[in-house]
């Protein structure tokens, strides 16, 4: 079996996986994360969604995070540690709060990059999921929570 294949069938199986809500997500308010050209389901905040990126491409998302929202809770995963995907997170102003790769929050390389933001500007924050090392194309989940 092919490396894509293997990847598009874990990914299904681990969402299917991880339909709970995530410990982490609480009363989220923000908005579902799309990429360009998706449409958002009415009503359905804190949808997992899985997406599909290659080397070298960059995805945007979106959240819309209210005032008086005390974290912002940011969550990419990509399942495949071979991989290497990176974030970059700007804020409602425009100014880039972080850019992370896999292993500078945990220190390990675990397809993973799980942040949260105190006291987190009221507005619009935008996230770049980039593929940095991608062989062939990489399925990963996005998802984003305030409360």
């Amino acid at each position: 079996m092919d490396t894509m294949t293997y990847n598009r069938i874990f990914a299904l199986v681990l969402a299917l996986v991880r339909m709970a809500p995530p410990a982490f997500a609480g009363g989220s308010e923000c908005d579902v994360n799309t990429a360009p050209g998706e449409e958002s389901p009415a009503g359905d905040a804190g949808i997992r969604a899985i997406y599909l990126i290659e080397q070298g491409e960059t995805n945007h998302h979106s959240a819309y995070v209210p005032p008086g929202s005390s974290t912002l809770f940011v969550n990419l995963n990509w399942f495949i540690p071979q991989q290497s995907l990176t974030l970059k997170i700007i804020s409602p102003s425009g100014s880039t709060y972080a850019y992370y790769h896999d292993t500078d929050l945990d220190g390990h390389k675990n397809a993973q990059i799980r942040t949260s933001i105190s006291s987190p500007e009221a507005g619009t924050w935008r996230f770049q999921v980039y593929g940095e090392i991608v062989r062939d194309s990489q399925d990963y989940s996005f998802e984003t929570a305030a409360e």
